[in-house]
């Protein structure tokens, strides 16, 4: 039976997966993704819900799904929803600076890195050159209308990489000049025409093995709707490296001051099984030693 000890120590480590787990799933956006069939009631109720919600974005056979929103500044979707609700993971927003109509050459959006693949947490994936091959395709909704993305290069980069994080490069000598330095950082990519009349987007989330690291998923927007689906799965990980993957992911969500905690509680009652341990084998040896004594004073 546990004691309150126990008791305790269990409640510390389901408040801290408890912690890490939260968050918002495509899944929760279903009912209001636009598509034809619901004539976009679905998408409009959103907007009416939250006027900031200006478009939705999918990666076909990632978990990527979700609305695409836009404030003021580059803080506040960071811990709301889509509905405007306070949440942990945040949403999926477009830089303050970028306009509204993917008008820019590049536009840049943003969106936490999270353990389950939630939100961007499932970028880090196109690393592996076979998932990078094997996904191509999305779609992104604005302005009434569905068009489609191509994915050509997965980036490792600096958060405060200034080069990188200027949206809207306005000259032609420009835009050539930032896309190729898009491409010198770019740790996969492929083949796909780009001018200075295309318009790119810039997806960006936190790279957690390296202090200030980011990935960034670039894609090039087109007329063309290339057609697929957003899976849960998202990765052809057998089910025990991506636990593993979603273990790392979901302690890294955790406070410092957490960990430490749950280490110290760790050390404490290691510390208490082990003094468990010796104080029972000093007791068999004791018990060992009598019985020998009384089996030797019998003969």
């Amino acid at each position: 039976m546990l004691t309150k000890k126990g008791f305790l120590v269990v409640g510390l480590v389901l408040l801290v997966f408890s912690f890490a787990g939260l968050g918002v799933s495509a899944s929760d956006y279903d009912d209001y993704k636009p598509d034809e069939d619901s004539e976009l009631a679905g998408f409009s109720s959103l907007q009416a819900i939250n006027p900031e919600v200006i478009g939705w974005l999918t990666l076909y056979d990632t978990p990527v799904d979700y609305p695409l929103l836009q404030s003021e500044d580059n803080h506040k979707y960071l811990s709301l929803d889509a509905l405007g609700n306070s949440n942990s993971v945040g949403s999926i927003f477009l830089d303050y600076r970028s306009s509204s109509d993917f008008s820019d050459f590049n536009t840049i959006i943003y969106g936490h890195h999270v353990a389950g693949g939630q939100v961007f947490g499932s970028l880090k994936y196109f690393v592996d050159e076979d998932y990078f091959a094997k996904h191509r395709y999305g779609s992104i909704y604005y302005g009434g209308r569905e068009r489609g993305l191509e994915i050509l290069a997965i980036l490792e980069a600096d958060a405060y990489d200034e080069t990188i994080y200027q949206p809207a490069v306005k000259t032609t000598e420009e835009r050539q000049a930032y896309y190729q330095y898009l491409l010198s950082k770019a740790k996969h990519k492929r083949d796909v025409a780009v001018s200075a009349s295309s318009k790119l987007v810039l997806l960006s989330t936190c790279y957690v093995d390296v202090t200030n690291g980011r990935h960034l998923l670039v894609a090039k927007i087109t007329d063309k709707v290339t057609q697929g689906v957003a899976t849960s799965a998202g990765t052809e990980k057998s089910g025990f490296l991506l636990g593993l993957d979603d273990l790392y992911d979901r302690l890294t969500l955790v406070p410092v001051w957490m960990l430490f905690v749950l280490a110290c509680v760790l050390l404490v009652l290691a510390l208490m099984m082990i003094g468990v341990i010796l104080y029972l084998r000093a007791r068999l040896k004791t018990i060992l030693t009598f019985s020998r004594k009384n089996n030797k004073e019998a003969i």
